[in-house]
Parts: structure tokens; sequence; C-alpha cells
């Protein structure tokens, strides 16, 4: 009995190291000498256009010469640039259109440029009257659920200023240097300014056009107003009286009330959310192929005050106007286009800038979160394997 026992012992060993060889020696290769692929480092950039209440709009988005159609969301995305220096365009109907140049620096990781744009409303034609003179009011835009931070402009032509059946464009205006670096901790910014052009290029002001500007009592006596002229903006005629800021448009170019506020930042990133961030062919019984991996990114500015005043209502659109109107969530795709042989892995990671601002003035500030460019790292590398085809 024990003699039989024995045999069967060594029958079974048998058996099992014969599978064993066939497992690994027969079908392995020599993991040690396997090579993980190198994956190219890719580069997009990305964004989203709005208009000056955040809700995202259909436009038309142009970048060095190649242009593309925004979904109802507005995000835009061009894949596959290479580092450098590219000038955008985003335009729509009914729109300004913006132009800014965005940088896609070099470097080993793959990144993802962001612009986030909002386009103002197309300027208001006023004709003038028989007598060669006209009035209007302008309002401008303001982000959802910030009526308060509206101003309004009157605006009067007094008799003989202007030729029988001409006309004036009044267009509000937002910012006094869309591309000015926010990193002074003082700095003169724009309550609102207004364009005013003609449609006659021959005709001249007889006299001054009066900008009657509605504003919050204590916020007339502390802003100043400016004019456009000869490349710079120079002080401008104006007086105040009862909340009411009037400025003497005495030549056709922008005009604008400005205020000193303290403007400030502070940086830091959050992780990118991956989809599927590992692909691992540990136990692989082929190669496996990785085409992209795809991510969820935030566009915009998430303001986190309410403008339960008028003064926050008007540092909110200052601050929306800097950095955002409104935050949303976008879906990239990073292309990564290599096959994994057994016993290779490949994993995917990345970081997104997160800005925090907080503009400051009159005892009043409003804050929000502006998240900016990306930065995507993938990488190939080899695993031990434990043999098999699983």
């Amino acid at each position: 009995m024990k003699q039989f026992v024995k045999l069967g012992m060594f029958a079974f060993l048998g058996v099992a190291f014969a599978t064993s060889f066939v497992g690994c020696s027969d079908d392995d290769p020599d993991y040690s000498s396997v090579t993980p692929p190198e994956v190219a480092v890719s580069h997009s950039i990305s964004g989203r256009v709005t208009g000056m209440d955040g809700k995202g709009i259909v436009a038309t988005v142009s970048m060095n010469g190649t242009s593309m159609q925004t979904g109802a969301d507005g995000v835009f995305q061009f894949e596959r640039v290479e580092a450098g220096s590219y000038t955008l365009t985003a335009e729509a109907e009914g729109k300004q259109s913006r132009e800014t140049v965005v940088t896609v620096s070099a470097s080993g990781s793959g990144a993802n440029a962001v612009w986030n744009v909002a386009l103002p409303n197309a300027g208001t034609t006023v004709e003038i009257d028989a007598d060669g003179g006209a009035e209007a009011s302008v309002t401008s835009e303001t982000i959802e659920g910030n009526a308060q931070g509206a101003v309004t402009v009157d605006v009067t032509v007094a008799e003989s200023t202007l030729p029988e059946g001409s006309s004036i464009v009044i267009t509000p205006i937002y910012s006094m240097d869309e591309a000015a670096e926010r990193s002074r901790a003082n700095e003169e910014v724009m309550l609102i300014g207004t364009n005013v052009e003609t449609t006659d290029a021959d005709a001249t002001l007889e006299q001054p056009i009066a900008l009657a500007y509605d504003v919050e009592p204590e916020m007339a006596e502390a802003v100043r107003a400016r004019k456009y002229e000869n490349g710079q903006w120079t002080d401008a005629e104006y007086t105040v009286e009862n909340g009411r800021v009037t400025v003497m448009a005495d030549q056709f170019t922008s005009y604008s009330l400005t205020l000193d506020a303290d403007v400030s930042s502070s940086s830091s990133s959050v992780a990118l959310d991956f989809g599927q961030g590992l692909w691992d062919n540990l136990y692989g019984s082929g190669d496996m192929s990785v085409a992209s991996a795809s991510f969820s990114y935030h566009i915009g500015m998430e303001i986190t005050s309410s403008g339960t005043d008028r003064i926050t209502a008007y540092l909110i659109e200052i601050l929306a106007r800097m950095a955002g109107a409104s935050v949303s969530t976008a879906i990239g795709n990073y292309p990564i286009g290599v096959t994994l042989p057994i016993g290779t892995a490949l994993q995917i990671s990345g970081t997104q800038q997160v800005t925090l601002w907080t503009v400051s003035a009159l005892g009043h500030s409003a804050s929000g979160r502006q998240y900016g460019d990306m930065s995507i790292s993938a990488q190939a590398y080899n695993r031990e394997h434990n043999g098999g085809t699983n």
C-alpha cells in the first residue's frame, strides 16, 4: 500500500513540473530583456468661449490659420500641437471678437494650455437726429445672477454736434488691457468703459458728447475718468453729482471709469481625473494596445463671493473679466498610441493649475478660483511576469 502511494505522489509531481515548464519556458519570452515602449509627449490648447454672462456660446476659434467651431457649451480643443506661441481668435455672431497669444512650453510632460474667453455684445448704433443731436442709454453686461453689477451710461449728443444722417456706435468695454499680467499688489482696474466711434470717417465733434454713468454713490466718489489717447490712458474731464459720473467725450475714442484696487493671488494645483490611469500587461496572453486616455478638467473661474451689495457686485464683475465668468467641466483626450508587450505597464497622471484671486476695494472684496493650464505625464515601464496565459 505504501509503495502505491509513493508511486502516485511521484506521478503527480511529474505532471506539475511538466505543466510549469510549459507555462513559463515554452510560452513566455525572456522578460529581463523586454523593452517598454516610449510614449511621445503630446501638447494641446483647449478652452471655452462664453458670453459675458458666463454661458457657453457657439463660436469660431482660429489658431494660426486653422479654425474650428465650438459646441453649444463653447468648448474647443486643438490636439497635437508643437511647443511654441500661437495666436488665437474667438468670433461669434453679434459679439465682439477677442484675440490672445497662447504659449505652449516645451518640457518632458505634455502641456495643455487653457484659454477661457468671454465675448461682449457688439456695440449699439445711435442715429443722429435732424437737429444734429441724439440720446441713448446703454447698460453693461453682467455674469448670471449678478445684476447689481451692471452700470448704465446715458449718452447725450447735444444739438449741432454731428451732421444730420450720421450715426455713432456706443460699445461698453470691460478691461483697460486684457493682456496685462495681474501681478501688482495695487492696481488701477476698470469699473466700466465706453468706446465712442462714428460710422462717418469725415465727421468731427463740434462739442463733447456727455457720457453719464449711474453708479453707487460711494463708488462714484472713488473712481476717476480716463480716455485712450495716443496709445495710452490719460486723464479725462468729468464731474460727479448724486452718484452720477459724467465724462465729457471730446473725441472718438475709448473712455473709462477706473479705481485703485488690491489684487492678490496664490497658486496651487489639483490632480486630473483620468477615466483609466493604468494599463498593466503583467498577466497578459499577448500585446496590449493603448490608444489614448480621457480625463476631466475644469475651465474658467469659480466665483466664491456673492453680490450682496452694489460695490461687491462691481468687484465680482471686475474679477470675472480678469479670469472668467463661470466654471465648467470638460473632457480631454491625451493621445498615447503605443503597444505594451507582456511584462510591461503604462501609467498616466496629470495636474491642473489653480489660482485663487481676490480683488478688494472700499472695504469690500470678491474672490474666486481660476482653473488654468495642465501638465500630463505618461510612462511605460517593465513589470515582473509570473508566466501563464490567463
